[in-house]
């Protein structure tokens, strides 16, 4: 864990920040008060931490699915819904990402969720 860092006092102040005023999607409330930083070679649980971050970025950023098929089964998923996967975005009645689409089919049908 890195003290009192530019970059650690920085990510602080934003995440103080995101929990007061929230962003574009309402106030953030599951948010680490203390973001830590700590080297990926010294924890396994933070290697797999990077190994999920990064797939997901990929599914959503790249369109590349390689990665992320394999851990999409694993995400909290509870009466058809996927809740440990959310996509915040405005196309959410014609997206096909699992978590888009599961909350589709739970509510009956293509745009019929309110919110993802």
């Amino acid at each position: 864990m890195l003290d009192r860092s530019t970059q650690e006092t920085s990510l602080q102040r934003l995440s103080r920040d995101f929990r007061r005023v929230g962003t574009q999607w309402g106030v953030v409330r599951n948010l680490a008060d203390t973001p830590m930083f700590i080297d990926s070679r010294a924890s396994r649980l933070v290697q797999v931490a990077d190994h999920v971050a990064y797939s997901v970025f990929r599914r959503f950023n790249a369109g590349d699915t390689q990665y992320f098929d394999i851990i999409a089964s694993r995400f909290d998923q509870a009466d058809g819904i996927i809740h440990g996967l959310a996509h915040k975005n405005s196309e959410k009645h014609t997206c096909v990402c699992p978590a888009c689409l599961s909350r589709r089919l739970a509510r009956g049908g293509p745009g019929d969720e309110e919110s993802a």
